[in-house]
This record gives C-alpha cells, sequence and structure tokens, in this order.
C-alpha cells in the first residue's frame, strides 16, 4: 500500500543537509549571524560543505586547522555575538573536551554536533554506531553538565537541530547533538516546514 503521509510537499533529503537547513532556520529565527568552526572529518564533513554554500544568508564558515581551533573559534563566534556550531565525530569530539568545558563555564550558547562513527582512538569512518552517548554524556572534566539532544531520522534532523539551538539560545549554554553515519548519509521524503510555523 501507499505510505500514509500528510500532505504537502515533499522533497529526498538526507540527514546532514536536513541538519545545515535547520541550523540555517535557527539562524534566521533567532536574527543571529550563523558561524560554523569545523575541522573536516568523516562523516560530518558534508555539513561544512553545504553551509558554504549559503553566504547569501550571512552564514561563515570555517575550515580550521585542527579540531581544537574549529571549537575555540566557535566560542570565539558566540562571544561576539553569533549562533556558533561546531561540528565532528567521536575522535575529533574527545580533542574539544576542554574546550568544551570552557564554553559551560563561559555560558554560552554554542552548538557542538558529533555524527558518530564507528570504534574506539580514531575510529573506523565508514562504520556507523551510536556508541558516544557516555562520552556526550561525560566526556569532559569536572562537573561539566551539558544538554543532549539526537536525532531519530535524516529528516528528523531538521526539527531535532532546530530545538538543539532553542534550547542553547534560551538557556545560554553548551548543547551536544548527535547524528550517526546512517542518518547523516541515509535519505527520507521531508515536508517542507513552513517558516511562520517555526517557533522564534
Amino acid at each position: 500500500e501507499k505510505a500514509k503521509m500528510e500532505p504537502g510537499v515533499y522533497r529526498s533529503i538526507m540527514g546532514n543537509q536536513a541538519l545545515a537547513y535547520g541550523l540555517i532556520a535557527a539562524s534566521e529565527k533567532s536574527g543571529l549571524q550563523l558561524f560554523l568552526g569545523s575541522y573536516p572529518i568523516t562523516p560530518a564533513s558534508d555539513i561544512l560543505h553545504e553551509l558554504s554554500r549559503y553566504k547569501n544568508f550571512g552564514i561563515k564558515t570555517f575550515q580550521a586547522e585542527d579540531e581544537i581551533a574549529a571549537i575555540t573559534s566557535a566560542i570565539g563566534a558566540s562571544y561576539g555575538g553569533s549562533l556558533a556550531v561546531t561540528t565532528s565525530s567521536g575522535p575529533g569530539i574527545a580533542l574539544k573536551g576542554e574546550a568544551m568545558g570552557l564554553a559551560v563555564m563561559l555560558e554560552i550558547p554554542l552548538i557542538i554536533v558529533n555524527i558518530q562513527r564507528g570504534g574506539p582512538s580514531t575510529g573506523l569512518p565508514t562504520k556507523t554506531e551510536q556508541s558516544d552517548l557516555m562520552q556526550a554524556y561525560y566526556g569532559r572534566n569536572g562537573e561539566c553538565p551539558m544538554p543532549i539532544v539526537s536525532a531519530s531520522t535524516p529528516s528528523d534532523c531538521f526539527s531535532a537541530v532546530y530545538e538543539a539551538v532553542r534550547i542553547s539560545v534560551q538557556h545560554m549554554t553548551p548543547v551536544m547533538f548527535l547524528s550517526d553515519g546512517y542518518i547523516a548519509n541515509g535519505a527520507e521524503p521531508w515536508k517542507f516546514p513552513v517558516a511562520a510555523d517555526l517557533p522564534e
């Protein structure tokens, strides 16, 4: 039988695309200029590629020399009043730990995106796991709580990262956003949201 879907305009979308569009929508609705500080890493690199195509929305993307420079540039952008984002995967998240603690101490909004992949240490770029939850909960020094939001499907990345931004901006805290290689590179029909229906 045909799939039961509510009427509307749909397009096929991949998880990292939906995530990028969710960040753009959140930037527009919050009135904050979007800044992405990132170091390329599979399977998160597509977000940097996608956002760099939308400079017409005032988006600034920065390919840093390493993961630490990526997150600290985002912290600086947040200080300057931007909606700041950094993207990575497990190995990069490990390197960002100290700066995440700094962002929590500073009480600044920051979105830390972890597109999870498999294995310990540098991991397996083409193997997907959802095994970084303990790292997301506790992968920082000292008492360093941080909200965590995760996506369940490729199209859910849009609304889930939009909610992560809302929490971050409203409560002045970094938020960890979790996805994984299958969600990032998988595709499904996505119903176009109506801009007026998106909360400020």
